[in-house]
């Protein structure tokens, strides 16, 4: 048995867009602590090199002030960053951490690793490595423990947890927000103080983190209430409520859970044609005051949810969340004489309507890799300039073959066949005479409305455009 020592490593990204299947990682910063938080080793700052097919979002630079030109200049190639990652920060019982990361850093980190020839899911679990999320966790402190810690407010009065307000109103050293190495020293402080404050709740948010932790508590064998914190519940109930398993969720690894402050009579009586009509309704018409949502969600066991029993739920907390657990227990002896978890079953089968992408750069989750391939994998990997124009994987998952390209043209272009670059650069011209019109008039936005201090990094995306772009676009 491998003996290890268990470290976090906190870190953030900052991207040239929101989409991790066509933007990419601009920054990667990271700092290992123990399990006391206390920072072990020196921090990680890296900047990633844009390949000349990204034309990145200009809201997302206006944001960063990370421009393209500074990612040629001092950045790392992503082969080159990847190996950085497995050497200094991939150590064996590390938890890796970040906040909001589960749904954007990691998919981020899935993706780069993809286009890369790793496996993109190992590097959380393997040698003992996990993952976890701070945000869920500041959310559920917030609604059940917020003792000791100062919860700031928006402009509206409104309840918020950005990072850099929660640093401001607990005199928490943030000396640059959305400078990735910034963000997460001032993260390893809020941790630490909430772990100093309400360790009991940290401690077992963390001891839980794991899916087959969460599946014991959400599971529909015997299906219990449980308290759920998510960003899905709304900031006026400080995002928690209490929750039941009703129905298997559509992918594997997950439960529908019915949010139980909602009486299932008004659903109950539905078809599931109607049920499915009221899931499917477009985003415009949801912003309607008449508009009532299905009280459901899909609970992924594997996405650190901050879950925890009802008896958490002291008399403070219930009158903080407007929980009346009378209400919850009545509604859940309609939930059970009902059918409603049957038809939602039926709901969350049957396929969803959206297209599967045709570029090979966003089939991250079409299927996982086999493991012939991965060993064809590591050989890719460990190649050089000159190996890759002479080696030819037979690689029997049909995405390998064309990434394998894009893979050299991005970071080894002398490796490329003539053919080779004839195909690349159909394919970069394509998508850089695509994504130009979308560009152009988001940089006009951002002119408009920016200050004198952004004039640099908008030139610098003029003039980025300009360098890239084919010459008949």
């Amino acid at each position: 048995m491998q003996h290890f020592t268990p470290t976090f490593f906190f870190y953030d990204l900052e991207t040239s867009g929101f989409d991790p299947k066509s933007q990419r990682i601009m920054q990667f910063a990271g700092q290992r602590t123990n399990l006391d938080l206390t920072p072990v080793g020196e921090p990680v700052n890296l900047l990633v090199s844009l390949t000349d097919e990204v034309l990145p979002d200009p809201s997302a630079i206006m944001v960063t002030g990370i421009t393209p030109q500074k990612t040629r200049a001092e950045g790392y190639l992503e082969p080159e960053f990847l190996k950085q990652l497995y050497d200094q920060v991939l150590t064996p019982g590390t938890t890796i951490l970040g906040f909001n990361s589960v749904r954007f850093d990691d998919e981020f980190m899935r993706y780069t690793l993809y286009r890369n020839f790793y496996d993109p899911y190992e590097w959380q679990w393997q040698d003992g490595r996990s993952r976890w999320d701070m945000l869920d966790v500041v959310r559920m402190t917030r609604a059940l423990r917020p003792t000791g810690i100062e919860w700031p407010v928006d402009a509206d009065g409104q309840s918020t947890n950005r990072l850099e307000l929660l640093a401001k109103a607990n005199s928490l050293q943030h000396t640059s927000a959305h400078d990735a190495l910034s963000d997460v020293q001032v993260l390893i402080d809020l941790a630490r103080l909430i772990k100093t404050k309400q360790p009991k709740l940290f401690d077992y948010l963390y001891s839980n983190r794991a899916k087959s932790n969460v599946a014991k508590l959400a599971n529909l064998d015997d299906p219990q209430p449980f308290v759920y914190t998510s960003g899905r519940y709304s900031k006026d109930i400080l995002h928690t409520t209490v929750a039941v398993p009703i129905a298997p969720g559509g992918r594997p690894g997950s439960v529908v859970v019915y949010d139980l402050r909602h009486d299932p009579d008004l659903w109950a009586n539905k078809s599931t044609k109607e049920l499915l009509a009221i899931r499917q309704t477009p985003y415009e018409e949801r912003k309607s005051p008449s508009f009532v949502p299905l009280p459901v969600k899909e609970l992924a066991f594997n996405k650190c949810p901050a879950v925890a029993p009802l008896g958490v739920l002291d008399a403070d907390a219930q009158s903080r969340l407007a929980l009346n657990l009378e209400d919850i227990k009545k509604n859940l002896a309609k939930l059970s004489k009902s059918n409603l978890g049957q038809k939602l079953q039926e709901l969350f089968a049957m396929p969803n309507d959206y297209a599967k992408t045709t570029d090979v750069d966003g089939q991250l989750y079409d299927g996982f890799v086999a493991e012939g391939d991965k060993t064809k994998m590591r050989i890719v990997r460990a190649a050089d300039e000159l190996g890759l124009s002479s080696i030819n994987p037979e690689f029997t998952d049909k995405r390998l073959k064309e990434l394998l390209l894009r893979y050299k043209a991005r970071n080894y272009p002398k490796s490329l066949s003539s053919a080779d670059q004839s195909q690349w650069d159909m394919y970069r011209n394509e998508r850089l005479k695509s994504s130009l019109p979308g560009y152009v008039r988001e940089l006009a936005k951002q002119a408009a409305v920016q200050g004198t201090d952004k004039q640099f990094a908008l030139e610098e995306l003029r003039l980025w455009a300009e360098s890239i772009m084919p010459a008949d676009a």
